[in-house]
């Protein structure tokens, strides 16, 4: 944990050194500074060779107003002729091409070619949300890549994706999923792959409908394949919050009464009543 945490000052004064321009070129040291500064990263795949990488060198990144965005990143430019190793993790076979990542590498957003100055600017106002609600969460995956670590992070971008706007909510509900589907894999290789495997259907299977307002779904998907007798005590919090906010939002006070009273009993039921009145 020293290697992560004992740099962040020093991190944090070398950012606060940096031009919001002043790309780096190293994809590890772009990650500590993200954890650190509470951002995603800005990633141009480029090539010295690269007409287009070029163009938009002089006419998109050189922009004022484009510059005054990237502050909001830490932007990271990877020559694909030098970081070849880096390029195919990426499958990059086409350049320019642009990534919006998290510290852990986890894709938010990729675009696949040249993209003019209003096209830029589009997309660093859309993702322009810091990650200090996920710094903790970073840190410890960082520090172990365990089942439960990525599991809290998924936690996290399912909560997140309440409160950002919709055209962003599918983008931070897509990589919510991955960060389940990495928990499963890590289990497996930790000897217990069904281990959180009740709460990591709930969120995958119910918690997503009922983000992107498919209330119907919700209640469908509870009532067939999660009965209230076989719910784990850590998980009915996050059980009794589903049932009541996807009554609610349909309107059914009647149920919606019921399961509120059996979420007040549940530790954390503030928080969850608070996402609840978001949704």
């Amino acid at each position: 944990m020293k290697k992560i945490i004992l740099p962040f000052t020093f991190l944090l004064l070398f950012t606060n050194s940096l031009k919001a321009d002043q790309w780096m070129t190293s994809f590890e040291d772009a990650q500590k500074i993200a954890v650190a500064t509470n951002k995603f990263i800005l990633v141009d795949f480029w090539a010295s060779w690269c007409g287009p990488c070029k163009r938009m060198d002089s006419e998109s990144w050189s922009s004022t107003d484009v510059k005054e965005l990237m502050s909001n990143y830490i932007p990271l430019k990877i020559d694909i002729d030098v970081e070849k190793k880096l390029t195919s993790k990426f499958t990059v076979n086409s350049i320019p091409r642009v990534y919006i990542i998290d510290p852990n590498g986890e894709v938010v957003l990729q675009s696949k070619s040249y993209m003019p100055k209003i096209e830029v600017m589009k997309i660093l106002k859309k993702y322009s949300y810091g990650t200090k609600i996920l710094q903790n969460e970073y840190l410890d995956f960082m520090k172990l890549k365990s089942g439960d670590n990525s599991l809290k992070i998924a936690e996290k971008y399912f909560n997140y994706s309440v409160y950002v706007k919709d055209d962003v909510k599918r983008d931070f509900l897509s990589i919510a999923n991955r960060y389940l589907k990495i928990s499963n894999k890590l289990y497996r290789s930790e000897g217990d792959k069904n281990k959180n495997s009740q709460k990591i259907n709930l969120y995958a299977d119910v918690y997503r409908y009922l983000i992107q307002g498919n209330y119907n779904k919700t209640l469908k998907k509870l009532n067939k394949d999660f009965k209230e007798n076989e719910i784990i005590e850590t998980n009915k919090g996050l059980y009794n919050f589903l049932y009541f906010t996807a009554y609610s939002k349909l309107n059914d006070r009647e149920n919606a009464k019921i399961w509120y009273d059996k979420l007040k009993e549940n530790e954390g039921s503030k928080v969850f009543l608070l996402m609840s009145r978001k949704i």
